[in-house]
């Protein structure tokens, strides 16, 4: 298994690939920015959707089971990972595992954005896009 620092540091990075990628695309999504393929943005969206899949996955099936072990001191090696998010929001470095629940369905549509019309993906990006910054918030938490 990874090292806590070694995982924050790979979170680090999909934070700002995020960022960088949010601030290329438009304020607002439209159903027009889907009409015409426009590369930048088809880019810009392609690089948020695979280090929003990517952060949610490390934070999951790797940061949260070795924070657990190496600052919790919990025995969690072979614990389901909702009960290791209970444990983190039981210690308050995770605010709802309900809401951790919420961000891993919107990584799933993400995954699976080409189901999706274009109505339902700028709903679906724009909550992804408010997803960041909790995802952040729970990220400093932990370095904490």
């Amino acid at each position: 298994m990874r090292t806590l620092d070694d995982l924050l540091n790979e979170c680090d990075l999909h934070l700002l690939a995020l960022q960088e990628a949010m601030a290329r695309c438009p304020p607002t999504l439209t159903v027009d920015d889907f009409a015409t393929r426009n590369p930048d943005l088809v880019a810009a969206l392609d690089q948020f959707a695979y280090r929003f899949t990517k952060l949610q996955d490390v934070m999951s099936v790797q940061l949260f089971r070795r924070f657990a072990l190496d600052v919790l001191h919990e025995p969690v090696e072979s614990m389901p990972v909702i009960d290791i998010l209970n444990l983190l929001e039981r210690y308050r470095y995770l605010p709802s595992a309900l809401r951790w629940q919420e961000i891993r369905e919107i990584r799933n549509q993400i995954t699976h954005e080409y189901r999706l019309d274009p109505n339902e993906l700028i709903v679906t990006l724009k909550i992804a896009f408010s997803m960041v910054g909790e995802m952040s918030g729970v990220i400093a938490a932990l370095k904490k």
